[in-house]
């Protein structure tokens, strides 16, 4: 029987955090006086499925500022005096959000995967049973 190997356990879907803002990387938007791209270090470069949901997250927050993933980091554009009192706190209230809806999304995957396997077994049961009962001179 192949296995069928769960590319990411449930077990290991760690929250991924905000650490620090990037000061090297934080620039400010070409042809703007005020707004900025603000680079925070995230704990870990986040799966793809991951960053799709913080995405969905952010806009249910329906702030008026882009924030999007980059790698390792999860970049904001805005103005300085929004960071403390408005930006940070929305990004890591989005990143909770995101964690819980990641760890949700990969226990499912873990039980359809194990769905998927039992189906697998029974159906070699059944064709091992077959196998034996056949009479060959």
């Amino acid at each position: 029987m192949p296995h069928i190997t769960n590319p990411l356990p449930s077990d290991a879907a760690p929250d991924i955090r905000i650490t620090r803002l990037n000061t090297d990387k934080t620039q400010k938007d070409p042809g703007s006086a005020a707004v900025y791209h603000f680079y925070f270090e995230l704990t870990s470069h986040p799966p793809s499925e991951w960053s799709s949901l913080f995405n969905r997250e952010w806009e249910i927050l329906h702030l008026p500022r882009v924030a999007r993933i980059d790698g390792g980091f999860l970049v904001v554009h805005g103005e300085i005096r929004e960071v403390a009192p408005t930006l940070l706190p929305a990004l890591k209230q989005a990143a909770a959000k995101t964690n819980a809806a990641y760890r949700e999304h990969v226990a499912n995957e873990a039980l359809a995967l194990e769905r998927r396997e039992n189906v697998w077994r029974d159906e070699r049961k059944d064709i091992d049973a077959l196998a034996a009962s056949l009479k060959y001179d």
